[in-house]
């Protein structure tokens, strides 16, 4: 059968600018799309090679011969909407080099579909990719009938074909264990309350997400339903990677670990009964825990949750659609502390709605809060597919799409909307005021260097103040990109 190798580009310097000495640090996560992929390929007899250049840098030249010496018939890219001028430029250097099939997959591929393919990769999987992977690997091997596979976009001469959607899987459980051991899982290593920097595996609970929080794309890439893996099923995943690897703590991976309630009891009820012996974190909304599942999940081996607060401004919690309140959030995080939960909290400026003073409120809750360990302030992106990209583009709610923003998909770089009149360097302005009044406090500094190291953040802090003393000694604002293909991507 054939050979493939899979790649996961380098995100974090592209997606999440000075910060990235931060998200290396805390986001140091396996690439478990591209493990999942490799196990549905090996499972129809194919043979993979995996490689992150995230957590393995390397020259050109040595990727191209670890690519030669595995001698693959294929070549696959994956990256979010932010890195995605990365994997093209990736994917045009390898074509140059070797002449093989590129395809590429993911998110920004689901939203955009035919325009996401650039002139340098022959295929583009959208959707779930499983299933449209293996079926492309037979046709690439046999008779190259490319119109039947569903979820695919192809070249055709001088034209590009879009393939019919593919359905969303509905049996998770019949998909293979992620191939855990094509990647050396020590260097997915960070903070974990109670453990210290442990490695960090990940095991998904379900794809999809029911609710309609406006600057979300998990809707337009997984769909609306939620699907879940049955618990039995999660379990002896965990348990697999426990027994091969020496896995002790988990991501489960799910856009709402609580939004199946029976789900995720059956699951704790399942470690417990098999008695596991590993900690697991998640994320999950405010408004769908209470104190019994919260004691539930703490005696699986929860010990950390993060929630959603975004804004604490009604107006712009409307307009965006959150549907939990900061007096939810408030009391969610008080329930955790009290069960010994770690948590933090994602928050966000840049909503529609938003002004200077909405963000600053924000902050001070922040820091008002103290079982808020620390919160990230992202800039709000308009990502292709979802409804703030529309409210953007109609000049909705205060908000202006530009052509091109200074900061790009970067949610720590600006941004590319105006917001009630702030533009990209304000609002990263703006961003860098609100981290600092939301942690400014021995309690909360203390937190952060627990979390993430003290190195980290140093280089991350004067990454963020020379940028901003660049911009601020500059006499305009820097020339925006040229508008292209890079404007149209989705995280």
């Amino acid at each position: 059968m054939g050979k493939f190798t899979l790649i996961q580009v380098p995100w974090t310097s592209a997606s999440e600018g000075n910060y990235a000495a931060v998200y290396r640090a805390f986001t140091s996560f396996p690439p478990l799309g591209l493990m999942s992929l490799a196990a549905s390929l090996e499972k129809a007899g194919h043979a993979v090679d995996l490689i992150d250049l995230e957590v393995e840098p390397q020259s050109f030249e040595d990727l191209c011969a670890r690519i030669k010496n595995f001698s693959p018939g294929m070549i696959g890219l994956t990256a979010t909407t932010p890195v995605y001028p990365v994997a093209a430029s990736y994917a045009r250097r390898l074509k140059e080099r070797f002449g093989l099939p590129i395809v590429v997959g993911g998110a920004h591929v689901t939203a955009l579909r035919e325009e996401a393919l650039s002139p340098d990769m022959d295929f583009a999987v959208f959707n779930e990719g499983e299933a449209t992977l293996v079926e492309l690997a037979r046709e690439l091997e046999g008779r190259r009938a490319y119109a039947g596979i569903k979820g695919l976009v192809w070249r055709e001469g001088s034209s590009v074909r879009v393939n019919q959607p593919r359905p969303f899987l509905e049996n998770l459980d019949s998909l293979p264990f992620p191939s855990r051991g094509k990647i050396s899982p020590s260097r997915y290593s960070f903070e974990v309350p109670g453990l210290g920097v442990v490695p960090v595996f990940l095991a998904e609970l379900s794809r999809g997400c029911p609710f309609n929080c406006v600057f979300c794309g998990e809707g337009v890439y997984n769909g609306r339903k939620l699907r879940s893996r049955s618990p039995a099923r999660v379990v002896e995943d965990i348990l697999d990677a426990k027994a091969k690897f020496g896995a002790a703590h988990f991501g489960l991976v799910a856009s709402t670990l609580t939004a199946d309630r029976g789900s995720i009891e059956g699951l704790c009820r399942e470690l417990i009964r098999r008695k596991a012996g590993v900690t697991f974190e998640g994320q999950t909304r405010a408004n769908l825990v209470d104190g019994p599942l919260l004691a539930l999940l703490r005696e699986a081996g929860l010990v950390r949750l993060n929630f959603g607060l975004e804004s604490v401004d009604p107006n712009a919690l409307l307009l965006m659609r959150k549907g939990v309140t900061p007096e939810e959030v408030r009391t969610a995080l008080r329930l955790c502390r009290g069960l010994g939960i770690s948590t933090t909290v994602a928050s966000m400026l840049g909503n529609p709605g938003d002004t200077r003073e909405t963000v600053m409120a924000t902050a001070r809750f922040v820091r008002a809060t103290p079982e808020i360990r620390y919160s990230p302030f992202a800039i709000a992106v308009p990502y292709p597919g979802t409804e703030l990209r529309r409210m953007a583009e109609q000049g909705l709610h205060g908000l202006k799409l530009l052509s091109a923003g200074t900061g790009g998909f970067s949610r720590y770089a600006g941004g590319m909307m105006e917001v009630n009149g702030m533009g990209p360097a304000e609002l990263a302005r703006l961003q860098r005021r609100a981290m600092l009044v939301a942690h400014a406090s021995p309690s909360k500094i203390l937190g952060l260097l627990r979390h993430f190291g003290a190195g980290s953040l140093l280089r991350a802090a004067t990454r963020a103040l020379l940028g901003g003393l660049g911009r601020l000694c500059s006499a305009k604002e820097p020339a925006p990109a040229r508008p292209d293909a890079k404007s149209k991507m989705i995280q």
